[in-house]
């Protein structure tokens, strides 16, 4: 706790904190980097599930640069949001479940993504899966499930103790 306490006092915490627009703002971002990032792997996913089957999952790899873009906003919003009060933060269990479930929701789609465009020579040559099959699907879900839980459980941050 020590390290959270004096990780409050930095600068960028008291400027988190005390500035009128910086959290207001830093939240937005946070929000903008979260549809970004499960927007895109949600449509994936969806498509993974058998959503839109038209659409050719091969195209959709071009989601993923927009899903890191907005992961890596996501990672520096938060990171700049959980200085501003680190130690209450850290002792929230919705927050800490918020964590598990984007370490699980990363995990799964580096799985997803990888089941679904295996590698750059296929990228190239326009060889990818055509229908995903049953154990992809099911991480797919999986996926699906571990993003909904960590907007829900970052939205509770605020509720619950």
């Amino acid at each position: 706790m020590d390290f959270l306490a004096w990780l409050e006092s930095t600068a960028l915490a008291t400027a988190v904190a005390e500035t009128l627009w910086a959290y207001p703002l830093l939240e937005t971002l946070h929000a903008v980097g979260m549809v970004m990032l499960v927007g895109s792997l949600g449509l994936i996913n969806l498509r993974v599930l058998g959503y839109k089957p038209a659409l050719p999952i091969a195209g959709m790899q071009t989601l993923l640069r927009l899903a890191w873009i907005g992961f890596t906003l996501n990672a520096i919003s938060g990171v700049a949001l959980f200085t501003s009060d680190a130690v209450h933060f850290f002792s929230s269990y919705t927050f800490r479940i918020k964590l598990v479930l984007i370490a699980l929701g990363g995990l799964d789609a580096a799985f997803v993504t990888r089941k679904i465009f295996p590698d750059s020579r296929a990228e190239s040559s326009g060889e990818f899966a055509v229908e995903a099959d049953a154990p992809t699907k099911a991480l797919a879900a999986a996926s699906l499930a571990f993003w909904i839980g960590a907007v829900i459980a970052g939205r509770l941050i605020a509720y619950t103790p």
